[in-house]
């Protein structure tokens, strides 16, 4: 999500967008569509209070069967954007800042709060259900008496 700093009045606004997190596509699971985010922002003078909200399904791969399913998920964040000279994007050395904006990038992309905010919530070992059995094993190729016929060729150099 890209905040357009000059079309942010002072006071309450609302913003609706959608992202394709399009930077971390390649470190994201797959997700249908793009996430749609909703912010709520208060302005006051050169500092925005953001409060983001965001949702979108995922397709995660079962630790336990290794079937894929959609995999909702939705956040929320309280994000403060402070204007100061020659410096733009992400804060990394003040607490009291997340993303700062200048006078020459009037455009703030959130994208980077969203990524980690997804990433710290996905499962570290997806399951489709809670009751996931895992992959069903099947008796395969053996034979109903026990014997392999893979093995088959092996029994051959006993034989001698």
């Amino acid at each position: 999500m890209v905040l357009d700093i000059r079309t942010v009045p002072a006071g309450h606004s609302a913003v609706v967008q959608t992202t394709g997190l399009e930077a971390y596509t390649a470190d994201l699971p797959p997700f249908s569509e793009k996430i749609s985010c909703q912010a709520a922002i208060d302005r006051s003078g050169q500092v925005l209070y953001v409060h983001l909200q965001f949702k979108g399904t995922f397709t995660l791969e079962c630790s336990r069967c290794l079937t894929q399913y959609a995999y909702p998920m939705s956040g929320a964040l309280r994000l403060v954007v402070k204007e100061q000279p020659h410096r733009f994007g992400p804060a990394t050395d003040d607490e009291s800042v997340d993303f700062f904006y200048d006078g020459r990038h009037l455009e703030v992309d959130l994208g980077p709060a969203i990524y980690e905010e997804i990433m710290t919530s996905l499962p570290l070992k997806p399951l489709c259900s809670e009751d996931c059995k895992g992959i069903a094993l099947e008796s395969g190729t053996a034979e109903k008496n026990g014997n392999d016929p893979r093995w088959e060729a092996l029994k051959k150099f006993r034989k001698r």
